[in-house]
């Protein structure tokens, strides 16, 4: 009877077939080069990722551009992680981090494409330059209570982020923090953040704004948000800086409070729709403030120029 070879042994005895090595999986401690505690660079293929319990922080560009990473499980000893730890890697789409995590590091989620949505832990007070630029899949993000600082750029070009609020802890909002952020309708800033720059500008999709009490000038930070038709100045504000408000094409009405006492150059330039404006009884207001606006021959009858 002939013999039948079944997975390459005989059936009925025999010789079996040697077996092939099999390399270890991607995320094996062989993947991660450890140095004391700091994993300073996975080495693996793996899409999911944890990283080994040992690791309390993990060095500047340890994941960059893993481009087969999809899931990561940062352990609890993890305290710190640093500048571009995981800068581009494009199909990243989830990460655990744990409550003990206090540091992230400049450009650290930078270029994620793919990430959804992410829990930042409440021990961190600072979400540095570049921390989420680019991450255009990101739909929601919740900031903690304790943040004090949002650096430049933060969150720019998140164009899938629909609505933020900035929590009253935060004093220090960079410019372009929010920058072509394009499908974001509303924008809640809860503390008194003295100097606003180009923190939303470009934001195209923006409709609503609120500002609490404790803004003191505002520069740019809504330049080109196109559908902006709904924001109330607080009346702790004292000057509206240049370009503060042009290109806003679909704002109709602004109540500019008393405690303005000046508005810079093209403030408020190309906004197109702007019918109705209430100003100070006493303001300097720049020649080009309300330039390109329905408004500009009935101030500049008024004599609302800049000395």
């Amino acid at each position: 009877m002939p013999q039948l070879k079944i997975f390459g042994t005989l059936f009925g005895g025999g010789e079996q077939t040697p077996e092939q090595p099999v390399s270890p999986p991607a995320d094996t401690p062989s993947a991660f080069e450890i140095s004391g505690t700091t994993l300073v660079k996975y080495t693996g293929s793996d899409g999911n990722v944890t990283v080994p319990e040992t690791v309390t922080d993990i060095a500047a560009d340890a994941f960059l551009d893993c481009k087969a990473v999809r899931q990561v499980t940062v352990p609890a000893a993890v305290t710190a992680i640093h500048s571009n730890a995981f800068r581009g890697c494009e199909n990243l789409r989830e990460i655990i981090l744990p409550d003990t995590l206090a540091h992230l590091g400049s450009g650290v989620f930078c270029g994620c494409t793919a990430l959804s949505g992410i829990r930042i832990p409440a021990r961190v007070t600072a979400i540095p330059d570049g921390a989420f630029a680019a991450c255009p899949s990101l739909t929601q993000i919740e900031i903690p209570e304790h943040v004090t600082r949002i650096g430049k750029h933060a969150f720019f070009c998140c164009s899938g982020l629909t609505s933020v609020t900035v929590p009253a802890s935060v004093t220090e909002l960079h410019r372009h923090a929010f920058g072509e952020c394009t499908a974001l309708t509303e924008a809640v800033l809860l503390g008194g953040i003295p100097y606003l720059f180009m923190a939303f500008s470009n934001c195209t999709g923006l409709k609503r704004v609120v500002l609490s009490p404790g803004v003191t000038e505002i520069t740019c930070a809504f330049s080109g948000c196109t559908a902006l038709t709904d924001i109330v100045i607080p009346d702790t504000v004292k000057k509206i800086g240049w370009s503060a408000f042009s290109g806003c094409a679909a704002l109709q009405h602004i109540v500019i409070p008393e405690s303005v006492t000046e508005i810079d150059s093209g403030a408020f330039e190309d906004c197109i729709s702007l019918t109705e404006v209430e100003l100070p009884a006493e303001v300097k207001c720049d020649s080009s403030a309300f330039l390109n606006t329905p408004v500009a021959a009935r101030f500049a009858e008024q004599g609302l120029t800049a000395e």
